[in-house]
């Protein structure tokens, strides 16, 4: 009697991190257990209209709805990135309660099936526009490039803290890194400018996730071709979200086996179109998949800011599970039914 072992997500993943071919293209809400520290400010408690722990205000923004954004009718906590150190107030992380909070916000514990990630968002350059609104922080960057990078190192030195708490006592297994360096034509600043001051800073971050054991998931919106080579370079685990802006084909061609990508499907074009058909979002999941994953790495996922991303989920699940080959039939059905 030959007796099949069916692959958790967990499982699953793990094989990818370690460059085996996978049994099945992973299901991103079925593999990741997302956890947002209550103690973790760098949005408002309970991530509602308030306050973060840099006293930045955000609010609920019409224009993406469901999303906080800095509240731009209130002041910039920074008016000038030559003040930082006299400005800006650094919260204690000894003051807080790390194990009460993690009992609270894990009340179940991990899920031994998933990967426990959490969010560290506003890495530097959003920090950066956080605190001295879009237009000064872009300013900054050109006239005063030295403050930001010194203002950049105390931040990384900070987050790597917080990243250790997080291990500590939340017992992380993937770190979720959020930097937006790109819009949808081109970087936000300079390559130089980020190659000098953000670069060293995200490998130092990096290197604390690894030796602490967790992986590492770099998120960058928009288009950062110009930069993606030096990226991977730095060692992320996982790449996301690959925004159909870049050349993908070549990214699957160049780095295919040396990072995990997680993203890749076309949201503005395809999955937020409402004249999309339900054909055409099933065809950008096959051809996503059919690229990434037939040779390499795929978390397929699109940062999309309306329900029809469950849409492209859910064939995810179906065509991924059948992606490889192995009889996953019976979770396939078990999916569907729960729909």
């Amino acid at each position: 009697m030959i007796i099949v072992t069916k692959l958790t997500e967990r499982e699953n993943f793990y094989k990818m991190v370690n460059r085996e071919q996978p049994d099945f293209v992973s299901h991103q809400p079925s593999l990741i257990q997302i956890c947002l520290p209550s103690v973790v400010l760098d949005r408002p408690p309970g991530h509602t209209t308030g306050q973060d722990w840099f006293g930045v205000w955000w609010h609920d923004d019409p224009i993406t709805p469901g999303l906080l954004a800095p509240d731009v009718s209130k002041p910039n906590v920074l008016e000038d990135i030559e003040d930082w150190e006299n400005v800006i107030v650094w919260p204690d992380l000894e003051a807080i309660d790390w194990e009460a909070a993690a009992k609270a916000d894990l009340p179940n514990g991990k899920d031994p099936n998933r990967i426990l990630m959490v969010m560290v968002v506003s890495g530097p350059f959003e920090r950066l526009h956080d605190l001295l609104g879009f237009e000064n922080a872009l300013v900054a960057t050109i006239v005063s490039p030295e403050a930001c990078g010194a203002f950049f190192t105390k931040l990384c030195d900070f987050k790597i803290e917080v990243i250790r708490k997080l291990k500590k006592y939340y017992d992380v297994d993937l770190i979720h890194f959020q930097d937006d360096w790109g819009t949808q034509k081109d970087l936000f600043f300079r390559p130089d400018f980020w190659r000098e001051y953000i670069k060293p800073n995200i490998k130092r971050v990096i290197d604390a996730t690894h030796e602490e054991g967790m992986l590492f998931d770099m998120h960058s919106c928009g288009r950062i071709d110009l930069i993606v080579d030096e990226i991977i370079e730095l060692g992320p685990d996982v790449l996301d979200p690959a925004q159909p802006v870049n050349d993908l084909v070549r990214w699957q061609h160049d780095f295919k086996d040396k990072v995990i990508f997680m993203g890749g499907l076309n949201a503005q074009d395809v999955i937020d179109n409402a004249n999309s058909t339900h054909e055409e979002i099933v065809k950008e999941v096959h051809d996503k998949i059919d690229l990434f994953a037939t040779d390499g790495y795929l978390i397929p996922f699109a940062v999309s800011l309306t329900p029809r991303v469950m849409e492209a989920l859910d064939e995810a699940f179906v065509y991924g599970r059948r992606f490889y080959g192995k009889d996953y039939e019976d979770e396939i059905a078990a999916f569907l039914a729960q729909k």
